[in-house]
């Protein structure tokens, strides 16, 4: 199965990557996201309008290559903007590596080495092991989350008197119990994960159960009430 390798809204980045990756053998494809994108990708597609996917067994391999490509190339511009960031906000760049383009990355490591700042291959792995645990059980917006799943649990019950005005909000907590038991999100290693943690997925359950018996009840009152 193919995964999204790397995204860029500049498509001469993702041809630089993706000739790196025809120079070592490793099989590639690339879309034009304005076209086709992976809806399971939560974080932002609708910016995203190139991306290069490989088969998620050649994702360690794949970044070991892209990874000293850019080391090798590495000449950072004098006046660079990174060089004004201080050491700590650097190394968040080291940490979320995923969240920034190679050269950045790259340039960000060299900084701080130059600094005196050096991060062994062992920090890296660790802090690159440390940064999938983080996205697999943490939440960028835990409140918005939390709120997500108190709406759900409120068209459950209210939801098909409501749609008496308006017929499609009875789909309302049907669809947020759907996304909430099913959506996933990729990580930078290619693995796909459930986007909600298992407690909250139970709360998904929960609404469909709901959603499912307040359903069943309003349609009864209504046609008793029309009898």
């Amino acid at each position: 199965m193919k995964s999204i390798f790397r995204k860029s809204i500049n498509k001469s980045i993702i041809q630089e990557i993706a000739s790196v990756l025809e120079d070592h053998l490793i099989q590639y494809e690339t879309i034009d996201n304005e076209k086709d994108f992976d809806p399971s990708f939560v974080s932002n597609p609708g910016k995203i309008e190139y991306q290069i996917l490989i088969s998620e067994d050649d994702f360690e391999v794949a970044n070991k290559v892209i990874s000293e490509y850019y080391a090798h190339e590495m000449i950072i511009p004098e006046g660079y903007y990174l060089l004004e960031y201080s050491n700590e906000e650097l190394k968040e760049i080291v940490f979320k590596k995923d969240e920034w383009n190679e050269f950045d990355y790259e340039a960000a490591k060299k900084i701080l080495e130059n600094r005196g700042e050096n991060i062994t291959d062992e920090e890296i792995n660790s802090i690159n092991k440390k940064r999938l645990e983080s996205l697999k059980n943490e939440y960028d917006n835990p409140k918005e989350v939390e709120n997500y799943i108190i709406i759900g649990y409120i068209f459950a019950v209210v939801g098909c008197i409501v749609s008496l005005f308006w017929g499609m909000l009875i789909f309302v907590s049907y669809a947020i119990a759907v996304a909430i038991i099913k959506l996933k999100k990729q990580l930078p290693n290619g693995e796909r994960v459930y986007y909600f943690n298992e407690k909250d997925r139970k709360h998904g359950k929960r609404i469909l159960l709901l959603s499912f018996i307040f359903t069943a009840f309003w349609i009864l009152i209504f046609i008793i009430k029309e009898s």
